[in-house]
């Protein structure tokens, strides 16, 4: 009978062990990165080189109606914009208070939804005027934001994007953004594009195309060196400013199919065809 008891016993402590390891168990992320594949590298012409407002923080850019809106930081220079895309005049300002600082914006069924950085205020504008309709509360930072439609999706730093309901901000789905080195964090300004994410990773000179339905990066668009490449501007106070004068802001003009690209502080927005 001691013997039964004392098997018993063993018995249940491994199925314990065995338990406790499987719980303790986390997941492989360098083994999910070796299956997917290298990037390919997106091929694209500078089309057009327009004026920018070299005082705009861009955080976020978006095509309406043959006009750029443009969101920008900075605590006491936060803004919300319509630009003309080709002459860079800002034809419509609205200021945000000063403990505000703004970030990305985007605009599904004729409304502005523009971030907060560190405030989680989301601010809801109406195209036309920018009238505050309302004010929601996002959990976490706000960096990036577009749209694919019906739901609004937010980036806040990390490798993670957060796909949420316009209405309320409830969360629906997290995606992580992965390339064949593992997650790839500091995701900031996107944009949807024909059934994909591009997005800018802040203090680098490429923009990532992503799948949305698995985070994984498919395609990559080297924008090095571009402003000395094709700018006509006087780029002396750029190099005072090289840790903020980055990449950041992508918008995509669906009938002439071509995109936008600037970066903060830049003198100059860059029309990009790319190629197919």
């Amino acid at each position: 009978m001691r013997e039964i008891i004392v098997s018993v016993l063993l018995l249940l402590f491994s199925v314990a062990c065995n338990n406790s390891e499987e719980k303790n168990v986390e997941p492989d992320t360098a083994s999910t990165a070796n299956t997917i594949p290298e990037a390919t590298n997106i091929p694209y012409t500078i089309v057009n080189v327009y004026p920018h407002d070299t005082s705009a923080y861009t955080q976020g850019l978006e095509f309406m109606n043959e006009i750029i809106l443009e969101s920008t930081g900075r605590y006491g220079f936060s803004s919300i914009r319509k630009v003309n895309p080709v002459t860079g005049k800002v034809v419509m300002i609205k200021k945000l208070d000063n403990k505000f600082f703004g970030e990305g914006l985007t605009i599904l069924k004729d409304t502005i939804y523009m971030l907060t950085y560190r405030e989680h205020d989301v601010f809801v504008f109406d195209p036309k005027d920018f009238k505050l309709i309302r004010q929601m509360k996002w959990s976490s930072e706000g960096w990036g934001i577009t749209n694919d439609g019906s739901s609004l999706i937010i980036s806040d730093g990390t490798d993670k994007l957060y796909k949420v309901s316009p209405a309320d901000l409830k969360l629906e789905k997290v995606i992580s953004v992965t390339d064949n080195l593992g997650p790839m964090n500091n995701i900031n300004e996107l944009e949807y594009v024909n059934g994909s994410i591009y997005a800018n990773r802040y203090g680098y000179n490429f923009i990532v195309k992503i799948n949305p339905q698995n985070g994984f990066i498919t395609g990559k668009m080297d924008f090095t060196d571009i402003l000395k490449k094709y700018s006509k501007a006087d780029l002396t106070y750029i190099n005072s400013n090289t840790d903020e004068a980055v990449l950041n802001g992508i918008a995509w003009d669906p009938v002439k199919k071509k995109m936008y690209i600037t970066g903060k502080l830049w003198p100059n927005i860059f029309e990009v065809q790319m190629e197919p």
